[in-house]
């Protein structure tokens, strides 16, 4: 058996670099009233695979560009998919604002579906000339567990590197824990990271107060 100090070690060492992030984000002290410790990485892809297509997981899969999407569908996807992870930032944008963005014809709204039902979305970005960039990856509630993310990630990478550009991302401690290991195991690599402190939105009411229940109210 261990000693005590190599068995806690251990432990320390076995965790994936996210538990570590968030282990840590907890400890967190002196932070603005109001807001979350977060950890963002910042992940880049210097050669986007785009040659065969993954085999689907399940029957009746679907991946359709929303082409200029009406606005209350655009946020269907985004806060169906996002409550649980605490998206905030689309939903404090302005219609106004938020009909521009995603009207362009270089930002390109991609909707996953099974036998006709919206089971996840992500943006690829095309308006940067050196790097493309994917934006807003998440699975719809109900889909998780079936291999649909892993899947709709390598249709993601086929389609964002069809620019044959360098494709780039970025996660956080609050996106899903296995977000960060699967972009590294598709071959990102980390270029940039950082401490953040995220005004949480349950507090003003943008999200409900009862989402996101792994993260503690930031009050």
């Amino acid at each position: 058996m261990y000693p005590i100090t190599l068995q806690i070690r251990y432990n320390i060492m076995s965790q994936t670099t996210y538990q570590r992030e968030w282990a840590r984000q907890r400890c967190r002290t002196n932070l603005p009233a109001g807001h979350l410790a977060v950890h963002r990485w910042y992940l880049r892809l210097e050669q986007p695979r785009t040659t065969e297509e993954p085999e689907a997981p399940v029957q009746g899969l679907s991946l359709v560009r929303a082409e200029n999407p009406t606005i209350d569908f655009y946020r269907f996807l985004y806060h169906t998919a996002g409550e649980e992870f605490i998206w905030g930032d689309r939903r404090r944008m302005s219609d106004e604002k938020l009909v521009t963005h995603i009207a362009s014809p270089d930002v390109h709204v991609m909707v996953l579906y099974q036998s006709g039902t919206p089971a996840g979305f992500f943006e690829v970005d095309f308006r940067n000339p050196l790097h493309s960039e994917i934006k807003y990856f998440a699975l719809l509630p109900g889909h998780l567990g079936r291999g649909l993310g892993s899947y709709m990630l390598s249709r993601a990478i086929r389609y964002a590197g069809q620019r044959q550009q360098p494709l780039i991302l970025d996660t956080c401690t609050l996106d899903h824990g296995s977000a960060l290991e699967n972009y590294i195991k598709r071959g990102f690599s980390i270029y940039g990271e950082g401490d953040e402190e995220y005004p949480d939105p349950r507090l003003d009411g943008t999200i409900p107060r009862d989402a996101g229940k792994h993260v503690p109210l930031a009050d």
